[in-house]
């Protein structure tokens, strides 16, 4: 027989984890899973997962199932215009929180969002223009379109923590999941969205290739060359690191070379790209 939290991750499969125990946890005690759900409703935890939610007289606005649906639809219709979902993450929770009070449809907002793309696309390179000579930053037009949604992401804008985002969004693109200081480095050295793609693309395909050939040495998996080496070397020009790539890529060019003649040289990195 199934637990009740199977049973319960059955009912709600995205459900926050705390949120889950708790429903699981009042169905086992009640026996019935809407007694269950009412109760956790009232609770201080439902409603920091469901911000929003909830009606000033209790009643909540979207079940859960639907909630984390209209969500995500916002977070989509947000992509189909270049922002990632790191970023509407980061920066645009009290905007979606506003929007499920609002109880915006998924279709009003993919409309509201086409209205507000439409409105400041001829004006994106005088806000670029705008930026680079005030504050010394060279925005994306997805950035330039994220403060155009909620006008308080404009401190944040200044501050970096937009290309941080984006930053740390091209890295979950390409698979990798960075630390909030790498990204802030990255950011900090300058590093446009468009640069981080091509960072992390290139990792993505060079990374295991690397760690391949240190594996087949008897190097441990944790003292392989991993992807904050590999950003040293593209992006910081690591003496050291760009070494170690050069070596590695020697050591392989020299197993497939012929017996007789000199083996080629490997590849480097140099700043954004393989050589």
């Amino acid at each position: 027989m199934a637990t009740y939290e199977e049973l319960a991750k059955s009912l709600y499969p995205n459900m926050p984890s705390d949120i889950l125990d708790l429903f699981a946890n009042e169905w086992a005690r009640t026996g019935d899973p809407n007694v269950a759900i009412a109760e956790v409703r009232r609770s201080d935890a439902y409603a920091i997962a469901f911000p929003g939610n909830k009606r000033p007289d209790g009643t909540v606005k979207f079940d859960e199932v639907t909630y984390t649906g209209l969500k995500e639809s916002y977070i989509g219709t947000l992509q189909e215009y270049g922002i990632p979902r790191n970023t509407s993450v980061d920066l645009l929770t009290d905007r979606f929180t506003g929007l499920i009070e609002g109880e915006v449809s998924a279709r009003e907002f993919a409309q509201r969002i086409d209205a507000t793309f439409q409105g400041i696309q001829e004006n994106i390179p005088e806000v670029q223009s705008f930026y680079r000579e005030n504050f010394g930053l060279d925005l994306t037009p997805e950035a330039i379109f994220v403060g155009a949604l909620d006008p308080t992401v404009g401190e944040e804008i200044v501050a970096g923590r937009i290309t941080t985002a984006q930053i740390g969004g091209e890295a979950a693109r390409a698979g990798f999941s960075i630390t909030s200081d790498l990204a802030e480095r990255l950011q900090r050295a300058g590093v446009t969205q468009a640069q981080a793609r091509q960072i992390f693309t290139s990792a993505e395909a060079q990374l295991p290739q690397l760690q391949e050939i240190q594996a087949q040495q008897g190097v441990e998996a944790e003292q392989q060359f991993g992807l904050e080496q590999f950003t040293e070397a593209a992006v910081f020009q690591s003496p050291e690191e760009l070494q170690q790539i050069q070596r590695l890529r020697e050591e392989q060019a020299s197993e497939f070379a012929p017996t007789t003649g000199a083996a080629r040289t490997g590849r480097r990195v140099s700043g954004l790209t393989e050589l």
